[in-house]
């Protein structure tokens, strides 16, 4: 979106400045701009990164992503990826995968394994920290925000965290994050809001040259169909110049009868419009894009879509041109411009078509070296592909590794959903639930426990003395931590001297269990611990 979106913004322009200020002078602040799709929170960002980066900042984004898993720690490796790239240093951390973090053993460690990071990098230079999308953020990244905006209070550092507004309903975490952030941080909070009729006026006159009358018709217009959506307008105007409904002439533009325009009902109709001028061929091309991801590496989509890499990279430069997409430095992946292009898109495609994408997908995702669990799981998923359980369950583990419990544990659970479906074995299923439950044990001890309750009943159901033995257990451990002294402890007993009664090959298989969930090796004997 170009800086006409930012007309009538002074205010928060001004408050992004002071912010900038205050960075700068070693006193960190944290800023929450909120807004609907197209309201221009991504154009005051960019107002920010430019200032920031005039005054020798370093500026860092980080993104979440739409119509996907995002990764545990999603936008912050990234920014963390592109701060290794900055000092040319590789695996400066490794910080969604949990794998090279010797240091860190729980997430309070690996937040403060992060500060640290941060707090060396903004030694040398002011660092403003960019969030896009954050309703998209998966939990993990949630947290590590909350504590980051805890303890940088000394560093030169700017946070700055974009959402949709609309998108945030009580469900969601993000709804219950932004009151416990105002209270005990303080944020600068932008809540930006429609255009009011005067600004549409300035809107329309950084952009164009009219005669007064014209003027007057066209801003009447754009009220009438943009509401003052920043980027309604702006497509709006692109398609009015397209239609030739606006004309440039020597001096001034010239509006015709606007009143003959089409003038579609919804912004997806106005970027269909914009996608079929680059011909069929480039549309399906983007489609294909638009299921594959945000991020779009080239070869993965080439492969998908069956095109050589001069036929892909005419129609990526027709996009870019188009302010379709936007290719990255890398040189070998392109993101689309805004989240709405590619959603119109993906909407626009029928389910079947849907399904046949997202399964060829999966399958160039599982030829790379390293397969990304939560990509393939998500793509698997779409496509209905049996083996989606399976690649739930790595990313999971990843997350687990990475000590993002609760994305953990909702990876664990869709897994459980697919399988019950396929008619898993109550052992399996118990597995499951049991590990849904270590997951949620400290976020939510009586929904672990009501997990460890349905997993009990279905591995006594199975037969499986290993996994009932096991699993009662931890249950006793966790309502003693949770409050049930008495009754945890009578538990406890039961399950420890059930354990104690197992034969040599029964505990060689507890064993295996430990493994497959990736406990630690002494968790099923709480003797030690009572």
């Amino acid at each position: 979106m170009s800086g006409a979106a930012l007309v009538g913004r002074v205010r928060e322009q001004s408050a992004l400045g002071e912010c900038i200020d205050a960075a700068l002078n070693g006193r960190a602040r944290l800023v929450l701009i909120g807004g609907e799709a197209g309201i221009g929170k991504t154009a005051l960002v960019g107002v920010v990164t430019d200032q920031a980066q005039a005054r020798g900042a370093q500026v860092l984004a980080g993104h979440c992503y739409d119509l996907t898993e995002t990764p545990p720690y999603g936008p912050w490796s990234e920014i963390v990826e592109r701060l290794a790239s900055s000092t040319g240093q590789s695996n400066l951390l490794d910080i969604g995968a949990g794998t090279e973090l010797p240091g860190a053993a729980n997430q309070a460690a690996l937040f403060a394994q992060v500060r640290r990071l941060f707090a060396a990098a903004a030694a040398e230079q002011a660092l403003v920290l960019v969030l896009e999308d954050l309703h998209w953020a998966d939990v993990g990244s949630l947290d590590l925000l909350r504590s980051l905006a805890h303890s940088v209070a000394d560093l030169r550092l700017l946070i700055v965290a974009t959402y949709r507004s609309d998108d945030v309903t009580q469900r969601h975490p993000l709804y219950a994050l932004l009151p416990l952030l105002v209270r005990e941080v303080d944020p600068v909070r932008l809540d930006l809001r429609r255009l009011e009729p005067e600004s549409v006026r300035e809107f329309v006159q950084a952009r164009l040259k009219l005669s007064e009358v014209d003027e007057s018709r066209l801003v009447a217009y754009l009220e009438e169909h943009a509401e003052g959506n920043p980027l309604y307008m702006s497509e709006l105007l692109r398609n009015l110049q397209e239609e030739r409904f606006l004309e440039q002439g020597d001096d001034t533009w010239t509006v015709r009868d606007l009143a003959r325009a089409p003038v579609p009902p919804l912004l997806r109709k106005v970027i269909e419009r914009r996608l079929q001028r680059l011909g069929d061929a480039a549309y399906a091309t983007l489609e294909v894009a638009a299921v594959v991801g945000p991020h779009v590496p080239l070869p993965v989509l080439g492969a998908v879509a069956d095109k050589t890499e001069d036929a892909l990279l005419d129609i990526v430069d027709a996009a870019v041109e188009a302010r379709l997409l936007e290719a990255a430095p890398d040189g070998v992946t392109v993101r689309f411009a805004h989240a709405l292009v590619r959603e119109a898109l993906y909407e626009g495609l029928a389910p079947p078509r849907r399904r046949l994408w997202h399964r060829r997908v999966a399958e160039a995702l599982l030829a790379e070296a390293a397969p990304d669990p939560d990509r393939v799981a998500f793509h698997l998923q779409r496509s209905g592909d049996p083996r989606a359980a399976e690649w739930l369950i790595r990313a999971g583990e990843r997350a687990q590794q990475a000590y993002a419990l609760l994305t953990a544990a909702e990876r664990f659970e869709a897994a459980l959903h697919l399988r019950e479906g396929e008619g898993a074995a109550d052992s399996e299923r118990a597995g499951l639930l049991y590990r849904m439950a270590r997951m949620r044990r400290y976020a939510n001890p009586r929904q672990a426990l009501a997990h460890l309750d349905d997993a009990v009943v279905l591995a006594e159901a199975s037969g499986d003395r290993v996994l009932g033995a096991y699993l009662a257990s931890f249950r006793g451990g966790l309502r003693c931590t949770s409050g049930e002294i008495r009754r945890g402890v009578e538990e406890l007993e039961r399950g420890v001297a059930a354990i104690d009664a197992l034969t040599p090959a029964q505990r060689s298989r507890l064993r295996t269990l430990q493994d497959r969930f990736g406990d630690p090796p002494d968790e099923y004997h709480y003797r030690a611990r009572w």
